[in-house]
């Protein structure tokens, strides 16, 4: 059984799988993490744990957990089942990279646009082969209004409502309306785009924002809320033996 872990700026997300399965999930904060990790080792027989982090984490994750299991602590440089031709790799986000590995696991026969919609919603193709060529980042649903708030004199803050409103009506709804529906149109633009340059193309939707926008997307799409714990998986089984 292997043991992975996606780790953000604030939260934590541990994936438990065997024979290639994901069995369970659980989401943690990362102060509470290293607890998490334990708490998971003393309930079950952990052969290894792969760790992928976008955020601040401790430098040897061996001493944090005793030697008790082999950790593989990935980053740009780590042997992967995927080439890129990024031209920066050492910038490319981890979490991209491992969306990307995820994406070519679940479907390695297709090209796959990668829709990853977090703080940032980034854009991610891999071509048939398992080639990553790269993507673009755009910022998300919050950082929108955000920066409308912020870049401007009387704009308030506005947070993203549950339900997105039909058409703005005030100032706070017009700034909803046109924040989400610009994204709607947006990846309905990505997707048209690469629709028409690739053949035989699987979109793969992910990320904590993801649930808001599927059904408002007119190209069909696959959902995949664990990607990028797929992709952790990928890398680690590729660099260690069998589970």
């Amino acid at each position: 059984m292997n043991l992975v872990i996606d780790i953000g700026n604030t939260r934590a997300k541990l994936g438990l799988f065997e024979q290639g399965k994901l069995l369970e999930n659980q989401v943690t904060s990362t102060a509470q993490l290293i607890d998490a990790i334990k708490a998971v080792l003393r309930e079950n027989a952990i052969s290894n744990i792969g760790i992928a982090s976008v955020g601040a984490s401790p430098d040897d994750w061996r001493a944090q957990l005793a030697n008790e299991v082999r950790v593989l602590q990935i980053d740009q440089l780590t042997p992967a089942p995927i080439k890129t031709t990024y031209n920066t790799p050492e910038t490319l986000g981890i979490d991209r990279l491992c969306g990307a590995v995820g994406a070519y696991h679940l479907f390695p026969k297709h090209n796959i646009l990668v829709i990853d919609m977090g703080t940032c919603i980034t854009y991610d193709l891999v071509e048939l082969g398992g080639i990553h060529i790269g993507g673009g980042i755009s910022p998300g649903y919050k950082m929108r209004l955000d920066a409308m708030h912020h870049f401007t004199a009387r704009l308030p803050q506005v947070n993203p409502p549950q339900i997105a409103p039909s058409i703005g009506v005030d100032t706070n709804t017009s700034m909803a309306f046109g924040s989400f529906f610009g994204i709607v149109a947006e990846i309905n633009g990505w997707i048209d785009k690469f629709n028409a340059e690739y053949a035989n193309l699987k979109v793969i939707l992910t990320g904590g924002d993801a649930s808001s926008f599927e059904q408002r997307i007119e190209n069909p799409i696959f959902a995949a809320p664990n990607l990028v714990l797929e992709g952790i998986h990928s890398i680690l089984k590729y660099n260690t033996q069998p589970e």
